[in-house]
């Protein structure tokens, strides 16, 4: 299938959009890496003044899920992972995803007028790739992600022992 083909209409964007921004979001403020198990810690946190998040928050739950299906979905490429995080939880734009690609990029067989010779891809081709990537990307992680869902169960009541 070609990478043209792999598009999403325009509400099956808004809808994985949405979802990844505020998973991006979640991801950005740490809630993936500090679980409030310890008590201790629960209670510093109300003491101390928290960082105002200016970005919704997916639930703990949902983040947890997107977390799940991104993981499997993108395990088995790096790039699209790496360019999703940048994207969605950094927030950097195409543009400067592209930049740093570029700057990063080693050379490659490319055809040019004078015949195949190895040279670092342009600007407008890293563009290209970061804008292909993303679309395959949320092409990939659509159908995962609306099943995941669609069948999810809801959390277990943790019951009080004492």
């Amino acid at each position: 299938m070609n990478v043209a083909q792999c598009r999403l209409n325009h509400e099956q964007y808004h809808w994985i959009n949405h979802w990844l921004e505020r998973w991006g979001a979640w991801v950005h403020s740490g809630r993936l890496d500090k679980p409030q198990s310890n008590l201790l810690a629960y209670f510093i946190a109300t003491v101390t003044p928290q960082a105002h998040h200016t970005r919704p928050l997916c639930n703990d739950d949902d983040g947890l899920l997107i977390s799940r299906v991104v993981d499997t979905v993108l395990a088995a490429d790096n790039p699209a992972f790496g360019i999703l995080l940048s994207y969605y939880v950094q927030r950097l734009s195409r543009y400067s995803i592209a930049v740093y690609r570029q700057k990063t990029a080693l050379p490659r067989n490319i055809s040019t007028r004078g015949g195949n010779r190895l040279k670092t891809p342009s600007l407008a081709t890293c563009r290209r790739e970061v804008d292909q990537i993303l679309e395959k990307s949320l092409y990939l992680l659509h159908p995962a992600l609306e099943q995941a869902f669609n069948h999810r169960q809801p959390a277990a009541k943790v019951k009080k022992v004492a």
